[in-house]
């Protein structure tokens, strides 16, 4: 799995394109408010410079089954990938912070 260091480029290489089909698909569903939410956590990975800017995101990435939306089929099964990259990246990142015992 990926190294802390590039950590960040991972989850730009893995979550982007996947994040952008989210926001492709829920614009074309009609529902902006997805999108604008999708879209935010796009730009949130986008520009992180360091593995704990990725908490952010991924926290609010992890509140998207509580916020009240309806989705499509073919937004919660891509959701249901993005979701499970970056709880593997996550635990990544977990892992490498705890100290050996």
């Amino acid at each position: 799995m990926p190294e802390l260091q590039d950590a960040t480029d991972v989850a730009r290489t893995e979550l982007l394109p996947l994040l952008e089909s989210l926001c492709a698909l829920t614009h074309e569903d009609g529902e902006v408010d997805q999108a604008s939410f999708f879209n935010r956590i796009r730009a949130g990975i986008e520009y992180a410079q360091e593995p704990d800017d990725l908490a952010g995101p991924f926290m609010d990435l992890s509140t998207s089954a509580f916020r009240g939306f309806a989705f499509s089929a073919p937004v919660s099964v891509l959701l249901d990938t993005v979701l499970g990259v970056a709880h593997t990246l996550s635990s990544t990142l977990s892992a490498s912070n705890e100290e050996p015992v």
